[in-house]
């Protein structure tokens, strides 16, 4: 699995668990408690730092139509790479660098799994909102 894949997962991870908490009574009760000229400044870092992850991922989403084009290029040069080994077998470790690199390409996030993040930033900023 590739290293971008993985860090979705750990961002999708991580605002469940945002949201799970930010959901908890006892949570919400504390955090009415906060003056708001503290709480504000904080509520307000999180809702920014969560638009900027938003954006990002917006703009991903948009191009994802672009990125299948080049997934379906990249399948071919995996391809020729792979028919090169046997060709250049002295080159093995220069080829395998850089059906890696192809490879991490490859495995960029489908259109389903960015908007269910999205959907979870959302969710989000909301509660944020009601606090």
């Amino acid at each position: 699995m590739a290293d971008t894949d993985n860090k979705l997962q750990d961002l999708k991870k991580a605002l469940d668990e945002t949201l799970t908490f930010l959901n908890n009574p006892a949570v919400s009760t504390a955090l009415g408690q906060i003056p708001a000229s503290i709480k504000k400044p904080v509520l307000d870092g999180l809702k920014q730092v969560l638009d900027v992850i938003k954006k990002a991922l917006d703009e991903l989403k948009k191009n994802l139509s672009a990125v299948t084009t080049v997934k379906d290029l990249l399948k071919v040069i995996n391809d020729l790479l792979t028919a090169a080994e046997g060709l250049a077998p002295g080159e093995k470790a220069t080829l395998d660098s850089v059906k890696g690199i192809v490879q991490t390409l490859q495995d960029l996030p489908g259109a389903q799994q960015i908007q269910e993040i999205l959907d979870k930033i959302d969710q989000i900023i909301t509660k944020l909102e009601s606090l």
